[in-house]
């Protein structure tokens, strides 16, 4: 009896909000996720959105906490082309409370500190509408399925760009310095050039008037 009870009770609860009838995330996926059909429908093919993101194959288990956060943010600056009396708007808002939910549910300094572990990882993109949508669903649905965990190790992050060594900063500096020094000994030798005809002049007129 018990039992029944609480599967009422999680079913009802489902159909209102984000119920955790289970350990892990719970089961974000509702009757809003439907929503999402709405949201592409209403939103042209061609709008590209804006998003960070790590693929599956770099974040392994740690899929879903790693990109809950980025989504989330995504969404809010989605959220802010559409006017206050907006079904759109509604509509996303109720996608970041899904998002919230979910990371709520986290433990947010553990969150923190893999996202930075990750950091390097993460990559800014601009997906159509479609795309951007499929992306959400997928997201929800693995939540809802029990996909993730903590327990995710990250690949090498690409090698930075090798610094200028302070031998190649000496070369860079002498050789751009060159062709100034050889452009100031050109004007300084056009100059003495242009004062040797008045001083040559003078002398001449001297010579003259003493004879």
């Amino acid at each position: 009896m018990k039992s029944k009870i609480r599967t009422t009770t999680c079913v009802l609860f489902l159909f209102t909000s984000l119920g955790v009838c289970s350990g892990g995330f719970g089961n974000p996926v509702t009757d809003d996720v439907s929503r999402l059909m709405l949201l592409k429908h209403n939103i042209p093919k061609d709008y590209n959105i804006s998003m960070h993101y790590i693929p599956k194959e770099m974040s392994g288990v740690c899929w879903v906490l790693l990109n809950i956060y980025p989504l989330e943010q995504s969404l809010r600056e989605l959220a802010r082309v559409f006017g206050a009396i907006s079904s759109n708007k509604d509509n996303i808002m109720i996608f970041i409370t899904m998002l919230q939910n979910l990371r709520f549910k986290l433990d947010h300094e553990e969150l923190e500190a893999t996202m930075q572990v990750f950091k390097c990882h993460y990559r800014a993109v601009k997906w159509p509408s479609g795309q951007y949508f499929d992306y959400i669903r997928d997201i929800l649905n693995s939540a809802a399925q029990g996909e993730g965990g903590f327990r995710c190790v990250p690949p090498p992050c690409h090698a930075p760009t090798t610094p200028v060594s302070s031998s190649q900063s000496v070369l860079l500096s002498l050789s751009g310095s060159e062709p100034q020094d050889h452009e100031q000994t050109r004007s300084r030798g056009s100059l003495l050039s242009l004062l040797l005809i008045p001083v040559t002049a003078c002398v001449l007129l001297i010579v003259w008037a003493v004879s």
